[in-house]
Formats: structure tokens, sequence, C-alpha cells
């Protein structure tokens, strides 16, 4: 009998983000297509953000116990720049993430393709009323600029970040192990598209932002998906949230973490390791 099993951490830690981040852009894009062919119109604003935080719950209880369950690269390198993830890590968990929100989004194409095309014709268009690329990448609101919406990720993703740490930080509320999941889908993520979902959709995650992008420009958008307001959009979702997963872990940090008084276990560990320490 083949024995499949795989020892190495890098290449567990990598299928396991990999698969997370599939599990998160598959069923987060199928909500929206969901919503979208159905046209529930005013209704969608209440749907998205619990779907979205639900596919972020599933996709962390799927990963989080072998790669913590990022599943999103700002989170990624938010626990890297605060010491919390090895930066050896970052290539291949970012690597991972691109490339499962990919192909989440290639499944949801596959299954939503011929209601696509059924209720807004053949030729697939990003934007107008006839428009469904918003199904895969963010598109901005067309009353925002594009710096509001740089900001609004920032804002949006130093909030996430930072509800993360606080959240998985075991001497703050210690939530239990089970319950992380969900609190990070549904109190973080769900609350975050509540508040920051107008002007830009709230991509707050760039690999479920471009992966979808880079799918739709592939099935026949074309590279309208990239161009909308002269290609001065598509960045926006890579670029803030990073900046925001960096601003939002070392709030917590600078305003929580490094203030935690010294515990009796934690000096008698301590004292163990350095028996002259009075």
């Amino acid at each position: 009998m083949v024995n499949l099993r795989i020892e190495s951490t890098i290449i567990r830690e990598f299928l396991a983000e990999l698969l997370g981040t599939f599990v998160l852009t598959t069923i987060g894009c199928s909500v929206n297509a969901s919503t979208t062919v159905s046209k529930s119109g005013a209704v969608t604003g209440a749907i998205g953000p619990w779907g979205w935080g639900l596919a972020l719950t599933a996709a962390i209880y799927v990963c989080g116990g072998v790669s913590g369950g990022h599943v999103n690269p700002a989170v990624t390198l938010g626990m890297a720049a605060i010491g919390k993830l090895s930066w050896l890590k970052v290539p291949y968990y970012f690597a991972a993430q691109y490339i499962g929100a990919f192909f989440g989004a290639l499944i949801t194409y596959l299954v939503y393709s011929d209601a696509i095309k059924a209720h807004f014709g053949d030729t697939l268009q990003t934007l107008g009323p006839n428009g469904t690329a918003g199904i895969f990448g963010t598109l901005p609101n067309e009353n925002v600029s594009i710096g509001t919406c740089f900001l609004d990720q920032v804002v949006c993703v130093g909030f996430f970040l930072l509800l993360i740490q606080a959240i998985t930080d075991d001497r703050n509320m210690a939530c239990p192990k089970g319950l992380i999941p969900l609190a990070i889908g549904v109190a973080d993520l769900t609350l975050m598209a509540f508040a920051f979902g107008y002007n830009c959709g709230a991509p707050v995650n760039p690999a479920r932002d471009l992966g979808p992008r880079i799918l739709s420009s592939f099935v026949g958008y074309g590279s309208e998906v990239f161009s909308v307001r002269s290609y001065n959009y598509f960045w926006v979702p890579i670029v803030a949230t990073h900046i925001g997963g960096i601003i939002g872990s070392w709030v917590y940090v600078l305003f929580i973490s490094l203030h935690w008084p010294i515990q009796s276990y934690d000096l008698e560990n301590e004292l163990q390791v350095n028996p002259g320490r009075k």
C-alpha cells in the first residue's frame, strides 16, 4: 500500500493553507454568485458579510490545527511582523494562499457559469447593469475616490488583525481553541464586512481578491477587471491590506501585549532557567 503521509512541516503547512484558502474562496465567491444570479438586491448587504464570515470560520476549522489557519496573506504578514510567525514561512504561506484562492474561484465559476450567462448574457461584463465581475474580485464604489478605498482597507484590515491578535492571545480573554474559528470568522470578518463594505466591498484578503480577479480575466471578463479606474484600483486590495495587517498587529502589541504583568508561573519558569534572578 502506498504511504501518502507527508512528514515535512513545510509541505504540510503549504497544503493546509492552500486547502483552507480554497475553502474560503470557493464558499465566499459562491455566496456572491448565488446572491447575484438570484438578484437578491438589498438583501445582499446582509447575506454577503454573514456568508464570508461563516466561510472563514469553516476554512479555519479545516486548516487551523496545522498552519494556524491564516488563509490570508495580510494575516501571515501581520503575524510575521510581530514575531508570531517565522519570516521563512511567509513565502510558501503566500504561495499557498494565492493558489488556493485562484482555484476556489475556478470552482465557483464552473458551478455558476450557466446561471450567470442565463441571467446576464453570454458576454461576461465587468461593470454596468449586466456586470458580474464582482462575484470574483471587488470593485470600487463609483462615488468613492481611490484614496478613500485605500484608507478604507488599511483601517479595515488594521481592525481585523487587531481583533485576531486579541482573540488568539491566551493572556487576554482566553478564548477556547475550538471557538477561535467562530470568533475570527463571525465576530471579526462579518463585523468588518458590515462596517467597511460600502467603499470597495471589504476585500480584507489580498489573495481572495487577486486570485479570483486573475481567474475572471481568463474565463471571459478580460483585462477590464484590472483596468477599472484606469488600472488604479486592482492594486488597492493588495497593498492596503498588507499595510493594515502590520499596523493592526503592532497596535495590539504596543497597547496590550507588551504590558501584561509577569505571572507567577512565568516567573517560576524563568527562575529555573536563570536561578540568579530574584
